[in-house]
């Protein structure tokens, strides 16, 4: 008899257990059946492999040379388990699944993926929430995402998540026409106190709470925040008045009416991240890479047509978009 992975198996639950019963128990064998299948391991390796008695089951000087070799094989077996996997899913075996923020950058995601996986694509799902961007790769219902955080906010991957940073973006203040400081070309946050921010509803509040904090920083921490629909925002700001909106750097297509301004220091800004699970799939780390530089190129791409503010990215080298894109 040859040692086969469910052989290694056991040796690995033993040794990570404990104890024959805790392992049995995991593996749903009964211990007589381990038992057994450790005599037939010891008799093909020539030797005990644990030492057993009241303390439970610990490796002897035969076992602490065979276990590293087992947990390597059992290693090795997973990463070719999950590379099939990757390559069924993008042979046809089912489409690779997107979830993103509702960013202008998502909108450049499907044709980004559509260059460079092999298979099909599903549609994109919107996960504005971190909490459920994280949910939903867990319980497997999508494969990448990508998503947003903020300063003092970061998102943590759990286990078995992995992220990648694409960089930087400030977020620039939108003025109505008549607003006083539409003749600034740049803003200090302090200039703003006493206005009402207007917010489009996207179901997080992430943003808001990064905004707010920046607000008092800047010396105005009773700031009101309206949350509105975005064609209620656009009418709000022909309407005019006190009123002042965050928008991204990359437009997304629909037009807001006043001028943008940069904020001085760009206080407020945002970070992109890639998310995708370890445990197999069309999405791995190189898959994601991949990604990556694609949404980079992609951003950089737009910028000449859809960047709010021209030359921005050239006079701030490090943030997203520019020639050095930092974290």
């Amino acid at each position: 008899m040859d040692l086969e992975a469910r052989h290694l198996r056991c040796l690995k639950a033993v040794a990570t257990a404990g104890s024959l019963n805790k392992a049995a128990h995991l593996m749903g064998l009964s211990q007589p059946a381990l038992s057994a299948q450790l005599r037939r391991i010891e008799a093909v390796v020539g030797g005990a492999v644990f030492e057993r008695g009241p303390f439970g089951a610990r490796a002897t000087p035969l076992g602490e040379v065979l276990l590293p070799y087992a947990v390597e094989v059992l290693r090795g077996l997973d990463e070719l388990a999950r590379a099939v996997e990757g390559h069924r899913a993008a042979a046809g075996g089912r489409p690779l699944r997107l979830g993103v923020r509702t960013t202008p950058l998502a909108l450049l995601m499907y044709e980004v993926a559509a260059g460079i996986f092999p298979g099909d694509i599903a549609e994109l799902t919107v996960l504005d929430p971190s909490a459920e961007a994280i949910a939903a790769l867990v319980r497997g219902d999508v494969d990448l995402v990508l998503h947003t955080d903020f300063p003092g906010r970061p998102i943590v991957p759990p286990a078995g998540v992995r992220m990648t940073v694409l960089g930087r973006e400030p977020l620039f203040v939108g003025l109505p026409e008549d607003h006083p400081l539409t003749g600034h070309t740049e803003i200090d946050l302090a200039e703003l106190a006493g206005t009402t921010w207007l917010m489009a509803v996207n179901g997080d509040d992430e943003f808001d709470r990064h905004l707010i904090e920046q607000c008092r920083l800047a010396g105005h921490p009773t700031m009101v925040v309206r949350t509105v629909e975005p064609l209620l925002l656009v009418q709000l700001m022909r309407r005019g008045g006190p009123v002042v909106v965050a928008v991204n750097a990359l437009s997304s297509g629909l037009p807001i009416p006043g001028v943008v301004r940069e904020l001085r220091g760009s206080p407020v800004r945002t970070r992109h991240i890639l998310l995708w699970r370890q445990d197999g799939g069309p999405a791995d780390g190189e898959f994601a890479g991949r990604m990556r530089t694609g949404l980079l190129d992609a951003y950089r791409a737009a910028l000449p047509h859809s960047g709010r503010i021209p030359g921005w990215w050239e006079r701030n080298p490090g943030w997203l978009g520019s020639a050095t894109t930092g974290a």
